[in-house]
Formats: structure tokens, C-alpha cells, sequence
């Protein structure tokens, strides 16, 4: 009887919330500034629509509740060999330590390293032509910056 107790607690507590920033970086972001993919399936499921964008080259996203803003540009190409690929989180919850204590351990598993000698409010990670950066200015939001650029990727 315990058991059957304690099995139905566990089903009805309520699930951690999901790590936003994390899903983000991770499920578009990197796929994103990598090549990986270019298709909007992850934003739809994360819950993110589309707005209104400032250029042809970018596409503009935000969360149903706006506590979330993305960016996606890519501009250049493979072929004249100058491809940068940029996405933009801009974190309108949790603030900088929120954002940070989301994104560190993508960095350490993915293999990024951290550029040394930087200020720790302006941490910036590197692999293989990706750079990940995070920044907050008082009073706004933090952002997370992705890029990747084929003139910093080898053999690319």
C-alpha cells in the first residue's frame, strides 16, 4: 500500500521547469550556427512564433509568454568563402547568473573553451569556428550569442 502511495506522489508532483536557455542553445542555436539544421520544428516545440524581420537574411522568434526573443541570420556562403551564421537568446528571465548557470555545462560537454583573460561578466566560449558569448548590460536582458564563421572553422 505504501508503495502505491508513494508511486502516485511521484506522478502527480509537479516536473522541474524546463531550463529555457539550455533548450534554446542546444536544440537551435548550435544546430543552427553548425549547419545541422535550419528547420523552425525545436522553436515550434519550445513554443516560440514567428514575428516580423528586420532583414531577408534574419528570421525573429518569440516565446508565447515573451520572456524569450531569438534571432537567426546568416549571411555569406560556402561558396565565396564567407559564411557566418548568428543566433541571438535574448534571456528576458533569469537575468546574467540564470543564463550562465544554464549555458556552462553545454560548453564544458560540448568541449568549448573558455577564452582566457576575459571579465567574468563577459564570458566567451570557442570550438572549431563556433563562438558563444554572454553578455548583460544593466538593465536589459542577457543575451547569449552564437555564431559560427567559416573563416574561423579549419578545413571548412
Amino acid at each position: 500500500m505504501l508503495a502505491l502511495v508513494l508511486a502516485a506522489t511521484m506522478i502527480t508532483a509537479a516536473a522541474p521547469p524546463t531550463d529555457m536557455t539550455r533548450s534554446i542553445l542546444t536544440d537551435v542555436c548550435l544546430p543552427y550556427v553548425t549547419g545541422e539544421t535550419s528547420d523552425t520544428v525545436a522553436l515550434e516545440f519550445l513554443g516560440f512564433v514567428e514575428t516580423p524581420a528586420p532583414e531577408a537574411d534574419t528570421r525573429t522568434f518569440q516565446s508565447e509568454d515573451e520572456a524569450y526573443l531569438l534571432r537567426l541570420t546568416t549571411e555569406g556562403s560556402l561558396a565565396d568563402g564567407n559564411l557566418n551564421r548568428v543566433c541571438v537568446i535574448q534571456a528576458r528571465r533569469g537575468g546574467f547568473d540564470g543564463a550562465r548557470a544554464s549555458i556552462l555545462p553545454v560548453m564544458r560537454e560540448g568541449g568549448f573553451a573558455p577564452e582566457a583573460g576575459l571579465p567574468a561578466n563577459r564570458p566567451i566560449w570557442t570550438k572549431a569556428g563556433v563562438t558563444v558569448s554572454l553578455r548583460q548590460n544593466p538593465g536589459a536582458a542577457a543575451l547569449v550569442r552564437v555564431t559560427f564563421s567559416s573563416l574561423d572553422a579549419e578545413g571548412y
